[in-house]
């Protein structure tokens, strides 16, 4: 289950930003393409009954675009809708839309996990849309539509792919993320927001907790040994059972682990959904498997430290958060200033977290959770 690097949400180079004659004439460059790239000079007959949706993200991401699929989804209620995606998210829009064909494409078909190459062109290609909808918004998505015979291209992008598009979205800076691929959808219908972003709860015949300790990459885990330390406390009132994909952990904390709890491996994401799918509540850090969870009506406490909670914990009052914040927390962003925690020398937001302040606060989580 282990996914090649990916670039950081709607990225763009700092130096474009830092330099306004290198972003000016860059920007220039790219429009041309763009503009060049829509003059369909080898277009093929399309097909009006498909429409094809592009989510070409992680775990976390996928499950926010969830609810704009939906209502694109009801929208085109009467054409043939495909999704591309990657391949350990395939599971998850199977999961969510049954009808809907999900179809990946491989991060290998990606120069330098960015640029698409003629092989993942042809995927798209295949598919034969005539609409397209582009939820992704960075160049790994703009290169990939960007030749396509689709009549109609709507999505959202940064600002220097602009030309792309025929119904152009903008990426806000603001919360929630799940809002950013919903304004993309608000191009073409009006929508009730009310309750729109919350997956309704799903109660459990188990009372079983699951500790998921990882996350996409170190700078946003809390660490092994305090989860340990964590289910040790919580067990004299709760089941408690870890849950980690294979071979991510050392032999001595499987072994130390196994000593005083159960642990679930997966090698899939399709097994990650099943053993959520038999908890009541899951814990562990901003990731894919606490949306997941989400997604499959658990409730769930995540612990941030260089990412913002605002920009992507879960709806709901049954879903909760901790952060430890200090002078370098993100405020009003979505990550914090060293490329969330990745350029970090210390990781102080997660290492200043003690396991009293974390078994506090999840434990007036727990009563209130599982007392309803």
């Amino acid at each position: 289950m282990e996914v090649p690097f990916q670039m950081n949400q709607f990225e763009t180079l700092p130096i474009l930003e830092k330099y306004y004659p290198i972003k000016i004439v860059v920007k220039t460059f790219i429009w041309g393409f763009c503009k060049i790239a829509r003059l369909k000079l080898f277009s093929q007959q399309v097909n009006a009954n498909n429409i094809c949706i592009i989510s070409l993200h992680k775990i976390g991401d996928s499950i926010f675009t969830t609810h704009a699929i939906k209502k694109i989804a009801e929208y085109h209620k009467d054409k043939n809708i495909s999704i591309v995606c990657f391949p350990e998210t395939t599971a998850i829009f199977q999961l969510v839309f049954p009808e809907i064909k999900a179809v990946a494409i491989s991060h290998n078909d990606f120069w330098l996990q960015r640029f698409a190459n003629q092989k993942a062109r042809k995927v798209l290609n295949e598919l034969n849309p005539e609409i397209i909808y582009d939820l992704t918004g960075v160049i790994t998505s703009a290169t990939l539509i960007a030749f396509s015979s689709a009549k109609k291209l709507i999505g959202m992008n940064l600002e220097y792919f602009k030309p792309l598009y025929d119904i152009f979205s903008p990426i806000r800076n603001t919360p929630h993320l799940c809002d950013v691929y919903m304004d993309v959808v608000k191009k073409i219908m009006t929508i009730n927001e009310e309750g729109l972003y919350e997956f309704p709860l799903r109660r459990s015949e188990s009372k079983k907790i699951l500790i998921h300790p990882h996350a996409g990459w170190k700078a946003k885990e809390w660490g092994i040994d305090n989860y340990i330390e964590l289910a040790r406390r919580l067990s004299s009132q709760y089941a408690i059972e870890f849950i980690a994909e294979k071979n991510i952990l050392t032999d001595n904390k499987k072994y130390e682990i196994k000593k005083e709890f159960n642990l679930l491996e997966t090698n899939s994401v399709e097994e990650l959904i099943e053993n959520v799918k038999n908890c009541s509540v899951l814990i562990g850090n901003d990731s894919g498997p606490i949306h997941i969870a989400s997604l499959l009506g658990k409730s769930t406490f995540a612990i941030y430290g260089s990412t913002n909670p605002k920009y992507c914990k879960p709806h709901g009052e049954h879903h909760a958060a901790i952060r430890k914040e200090i002078h370098c927390s993100p405020v009003n962003q979505n990550y914090c200033f060293t490329d969330a925690g990745r350029r970090c020398p210390s990781i102080d937001c997660m290492k200043l977290l003690t396991v009293d302040e974390v078994y506090r606060e999840v434990s007036n989580f727990l009563k209130k959770r599982m007392s309803s």
